[in-house]
């Protein structure tokens, strides 16, 4: 096969492989698997919980989960990643926190009954909230503009990715110009803004 697909959902976590891609020019197809799709025992065998995305790759493996598509990404385009040793370490940190914690606590906001009864949405919000807003500062206090100094990374992408999703917008920047600064520069950028006129759909 040529190029990459990107199985994922419009406006989603699939936005970042879609923003790693134009940004290097690598081609890539994109497909929406619905409900059906995702439970059928083909797509389990290489996302085994039915997830998306998930990515091909040129060579016809599949990649699931979005930091291993973004390490799949970045290790054929060093330009994504800062050079220092330092630095790279830096990078992989700051990812691991954002898909392990950030990502999460974004999720348990938007998709409360994954983790509990409906009784208990409204707290599973208010303390994913709570560890966002501290992630939020951390962030705020490691731009300059960018996540590892003056370098675009794809960490950079990943999180401007996940800034779409708050809740709170109107609060979002409160105290934080750095973050405000940075969201605003990466929505201008031609790659986000390729990718997020491409999608099918309006956002919730």
């Amino acid at each position: 096969m040529s190029g990459y697909h990107i199985y994922g959902r419009p406006f989603a976590g699939s936005l970042v492989a879609e923003f790693l891609l134009t940004e290097v020019g690598d081609a890539y197809t994109i497909s929406f698997p619905d409900k059906e799709e995702r439970d059928s025992k083909a797509f389990r065998t290489f996302s085994p919980l039915g997830k998306v995305p998930a990515l091909k790759t040129p060579a016809g493996y599949i990649i699931c989960e979005t930091v291993a598509i973004i390490a799949h990404i970045t290790d054929r385009h060093p330009e994504l990643i800062p050079s220092s040793p330092e630095s790279r370490d830096r990078h992989w940190e700051i990812l691991s926190l954002l898909g392990t914690t950030m990502y999460p606590a974004y999720h348990r906001q938007h998709h409360p009954h994954y983790y509990g009864p409906d009784t208990a949405f409204n707290e599973m919000r208010r303390l994913a909230q709570v560890d966002q807003s501290v992630l939020l500062n951390h962030v705020e206090a490691m731009l300059t503009p960018y996540l590892c100094g003056n370098i675009l990374t794809a960490a950079d992408f990943y999180f401007y990715m996940m800034s779409r999703w708050d809740m709170k917008k109107e609060t979002m920047f409160d105290g934080r110009p750095k973050l405000q600064a940075f969201v605003n520069k990466m929505r201008k950028h031609p790659s986000i803004d390729k990718v997020l006129a491409s999608q099918p759909r309006k956002p919730h």
